[in-house]
């Protein structure tokens, strides 16, 4: 029997090229956790925002600072409020805010049709009016 190993050879260096190719261009399992990660703080700021929103209704004004009170209570965990987990609320002078996180790709969460309203530095803005 005389057969020749070159299809299956020259297949198998396809299939690999394949799967290589795939994984680089999603990324990997890597790139999967970062932007698992990166979602996660997306949704954080928008309860900050939304928290935000509420408790300059309640006052009148922009809070200080993002604490938890009867009227509004922030719906994540409080360990999330702590610069040094990255986040920031930062009230701005004319009444508007923005609260900013650390993400691990911020450009490619920002190529998201749909979060398109981040910032290139990590934040959302907001108005308290």
């Amino acid at each position: 029997m005389d057969t020749k190993p070159w299809p299956q050879v020259a297949l198998t260096l396809l299939v690999a090229g394949v799967l290589i190719a795939g994984l680089l261009t999603v990324g990997g399992p890597e790139a999967g956790r970062i932007e698992k990660r990166d979602d996660q703080r997306y949704w954080d700021l928008i309860a900050l925002q939304s928290q935000a929103q509420c408790l300059a209704r309640a006052a009148g004004e922009p809070p200080a600072t993002l604490d938890n009170t009867e009227t509004c209570s922030l719906n994540m965990s409080e360990v999330a409020l702590l610069p040094e987990e990255g986040y920031r609320y930062l009230p701005q002078d004319d009444g508007s805010f923005k609260v900013c996180a650390e993400f691990e790709d911020i450009d490619t969460l920002r190529t998201r049709q749909w979060r398109q309203d981040i910032s290139e530095n990590g934040c959302l803005s907001g108005k308290t009016d």
